[in-house]
């Protein structure tokens, strides 16, 4: 009867990972100063889209980092060789700027565009694993990767070499959305969508409006202005004098005074009123002005624009129905 192969998974995968953060390290050690800010320089200096062009597993991690300028507002696309061959082509302009990945820097559906792209006078920048190759050679800007081998016991799985391309080109990428002064803002403009998206809503965007909100003349008795308040059903009311907001009134304030045993019905709102309201700006992000109300046991805020002008409020409510947290 034919043994069982002991299952050993653990200890492969272990020297699998231990075998690409070794080939990390080592291209960390070993990258060029000159070549990689001669990369940099050439996408920095290029005036139309920066174009991924790419095939197999080294297209796959282009095509990422593709993703990656665009998201980071660096305008960017990936085109699959064999569709580069067939017409996709035209899509790059003198003004582009053409980034390959290429392990070997000899992949024949890449190299077989090299006459193409040089009658079109496209510049290239490359990453492979020779300066002495095909596409190398034929590139204005090339980073030698420095992979001698692959994380598997055959060296034949694209794997170590794949995950430093990957290393490379989030480094390029990150080091010139850097150079153009990369905000958060950006990114949330570009990643509207999913939780991550969320992070990024601002006050603003889900806030109560002005128009919505109750004023009250600070003349007003506190019994007359908790009608007011309870039509319009959001909790608080703001109150005034000679159209100015001079402070805010909540249905907590209500229960605070209740047990006083203040006269609701002879006694001025103003004088119960809380003088002394936080409030934020419009543009804060919502995820931070939730940890805000949380820590410091708040429920509403007053929202202001860059003119210290009231434009709304927002309450826990609101960042909730948002589901924001």
């Amino acid at each position: 009867m034919k043994k069982t192969k002991k299952n050993n998974f653990f200890e492969i995968g272990k020297k699998i990972i231990s075998n690409e953060i070794s080939a990390l390290k080592k291209i960390s050690l070993n990258l060029n100063k000159d070549e990689f800010n001669s990369f940099c320089e050439s996408l920095i200096n290029t005036s139309g889209n920066l174009i991924f062009l790419g095939i197999g597993k080294s297209g796959k991690v282009s095509e990422k980092i593709s993703s990656t300028f665009s998201s980071l507002g660096r305008p960017s696309f990936y085109i699959n060789a064999a569709e580069a061959s067939h017409g996709d082509l035209g899509a790059i302009t003198k003004k582009d700027t053409l980034i390959i990945f290429s392990f070997s820097g000899e992949t024949e559906e890449l190299v077989d565009l090299l006459p193409s792209l040089k009658k079109k006078k496209i510049k290239i920048c490359s990453i492979t694993s020779s300066n002495n190759s095909s596409i190398s050679l034929a590139s204005e800007s090339h980073i030698n990767l420095n992979v001698s081998k692959e994380a598997d016991m055959l060296n034949l799985a694209p794997t170590s070499s794949t995950t430093a391309m990957m290393m490379l080109g989030d480094a390029i990428s990150l080091s010139v959305a850097e150079f153009y002064g990369f905000k958060r803002s950006i990114f949330g403009e570009n990643h509207p969508g999913g939780s991550l998206g969320k992070s990024f809503v601002k006050v603003k965007d889900i806030m109560v409006k002005k128009n919505k909100l109750p004023f009250i003349d600070g003349s007003s008795s506190i019994l007359k202005a908790m009608e007011n308040i309870s039509k319009k059903g959001y909790g608080l009311g703001l109150i005034t004098n000679k159209n100015q907001v001079k402070g805010i009134f909540t249905d907590g304030d209500l229960r605070r005074i209740v047990n006083k045993g203040v006269d609701l019905s002879s006694t001025l709102i103003k004088k119960e009123m809380i003088r002394d309201f936080k409030d934020i700006s419009e543009n804060e992000l919502v995820i931070d002005v939730a940890r805000i109300m949380e820590e410091e046991k708040i429920y509403s805020l007053i929202v202001k624009n860059s003119k210290n002008s009231i434009t709304g409020i927002i309450r826990m409510h609101e960042i909730l129905s948002a589901k924001i947290i």
